[in-house]
Order: structure tokens, then C-alpha cells, then sequence
């Protein structure tokens, strides 16, 4: 049962906005707060953006093993490993979806937007149904906004709902194929800057080569999510797919606008607690 009186205390204390969206697919229990609250989406627009390539992949218009040296213009600064390597340095398209994710890399990032298409990922979103969820601006973006970008729109946004009904539909596999939902899942699940996750009894970081996602061992947890922030905006957020030992599936999605990060942070691992005591 989703501990809603937790939740909620743990919203109110957000000091800003804040944007909660938890679901229980299985059983139809959803609890949403603030949910439709828009924020700039940060790192969060990169799951949809991962989504795009694996439809890609499926439909043969995009090779996951090539190779690829990742263009000057792509490269800046922000999270990542990337801007710590050299700039010729080759590596397959399916190892820089895994950066994008799992360590959130900017420059990977760029350069896998440059592949599927920005506008293709605005198309994307829109026909999931993901209304508040768009984006206009690479990562690190430095200038005016495109001369095309509707007047006052967040360049890059999104909502809990959306990111919520994003996770739901990547656990149910319908958002792409079944089998890359679970590849999708796979990478996710070697996140390595989550929130949410952070006080609970996680499993190892898992392999996204591997067949197949497994259910954890009794007393551990699956979370395959993607976090985001941007202080200059205000934006401290993460989601996530929970797997438990039986099987059993949870999301949750958390989108805050707030001027004090630090406290956010903690609330979201709360939030991400309070769940998991309620479900396991």
C-alpha cells in the first residue's frame, strides 16, 4: 500500500515545488501530488531520448554496435566522464547510451541526440502522450534559444505525471519492444547517481549486456532510474522502476523546484525509503 500520509508530509516540506507521482502497475494504486507541475527536465529528458534510440535500433535505422567518434561541437562540460577523455576516442553507440545513463555523461549525450534527432524526440514524446515533456536544447546549451522554439516555453521540460507514465510504460514493455524495454531497464539499472535509491538495499550494479533483468535476491532491490538537476533552475529530480524479490513493480517520480538542493535531495531519499518500507 503507498504510504500516502509519508509522501505527502515529505512534499510539504519541499521548500518550492514539488511534483510526486507513485504507481503501483499491478495493482492500479497511483497517489500523485503536484503532479502536472512543469519543471526544466534536466537529465531526465535523456530516458526518452534512450527510448527513441532503442525504437530506432528495432526498426534498423540505427546500428547499436557502431562505432562512432563523438563530434567537437558535442563536446562540453557538466556530468560525465567523457570531457576526461580524449576527444578521438571511438566507441560504440550502445556504450554511449550506457554513459548517457548510468553516469549521465553530457557529451554522450549530445552526440546520441545528434543520432536519433532532436525533433524526432519531441515527436516521440508526443505521441506517448507526453505532453509537458519536450526538448529544445542540447546539454550545456550556450547561446539564444532556436529561432524556431515557441516564446516562453522551458527549453528542455517535463513533469512528474509524464516521467511517471514514461517508467510505467517502459516496466510494461509497450513503450518500445518488450525485449529493449528490458535492455532499456538493464542500463538504467546500473545508475550510478540516483536519489531515490540511495538508502535502500540495492543489488550490485548490473550488467546491461547481460540476456535478461532478473528479480534481485531475497533483501535486495532492482532500481533502474534517472536522476537530473540544474541548480540554475532550480531543478532537483529522479525516477525510477523499483523491482522486488517477487517480481512485484513500483515507479515513482519526483520533480522539485527549489531554491535549497541539499534538502531536496534528502526528502527525494526519503521518499524513496518510505516506499520501499511500504512494499517490501
Amino acid at each position: 500500500m503507498i504510504p500516502v500520509e509519508e509522501l505527502t508530509r515529505l512534499c510539504k516540506e519541499v521548500e518550492g515545488e514539488c511534483g510526486l507521482y507513485v504507481s503501483v502497475p499491478e495493482t492500479g494504486e497511483r497517489f500523485v501530488w503536484n503532479e502536472n507541475y512543469q519543471v526544466y527536465s534536466a537529465s531526465t529528458i535523456k530516458i526518452p531520448v534512450l527510448c527513441l534510440l532503442f525504437q530506432d535500433a528495432e526498426q534498423g535505422r540505427v546500428d547499436l554496435a557502431q562505432k562512432v567518434v563523438v563530434k567537437p561541437e558535442n563536446r562540453v562540460g557538466g556530468s560525465g566522464i567523457l570531457q576526461s577523455l580524449r576527444p578521438d576516442l571511438e566507441m560504440s553507440i550502445f556504450d554511449l547510451a550506457t554513459l548517457m545513463m548510468v553516469m549521465s555523461d553530457n557529451i554522450a549525450t549530445n552526440q546520441i541526440i545528434d543520432i536519433v534527432g532532436m525533433e524526432r524526440v519531441r515527436d516521440f514524446c508526443k505521441e506517448e502522450g507526453l505532453d509537458s515533456t519536450w526538448i529544445w536544447q542540447k546539454m550545456i546549451h550556450k547561446g539564444p534559444p532556436p529561432a524556431d522554439m515557441p516564446e516562453g516555453l522551458i527549453p528542455n521540460a517535463t513533469t512528474a505525471a509524464d516521467l511517471g507514465v514514461l517508467m510505467e510504460k517502459i516496466a510494461a514493455g509497450t513503450i518500445v519492444s518488450p525485449v529493449s524495454c528490458q535492455k532499456v531497464m538493464q542500463i538504467m539499472a546500473g545508475q550510478r547517481l540516483g536519489r531515490l535509491q540511495a538508502l535502500l538495499p540495492t543489488t550490485e550494479r548490473l550488467n546491461p549486456y547481460a540476456d535478461c533483468l532478473r528479480p534481485p535476491a531475497a533483501g535486495k532491490i532492482v532500481v533502474a532510474s534517472k536522476g537530473g538537476s540544474k541548480e540554475s533552475a532550480g531543478a532537483v529530480h529522479d525516477t525510477g522502476i523499483f523491482i522486488l524479490p517477487d517480481g512485484r513493480r513500483y515507479v515513482m517520480a519526483v520533480c522539485t523546484k527549489t531554491p535549497n538542493k541539499a534538502k531536496a535531495v534528502h526528502l527525494i531519499q526519503q521518499m524513496g525509503l518510505a516506499m520501499y518500507n511500504a512494499m517490501k
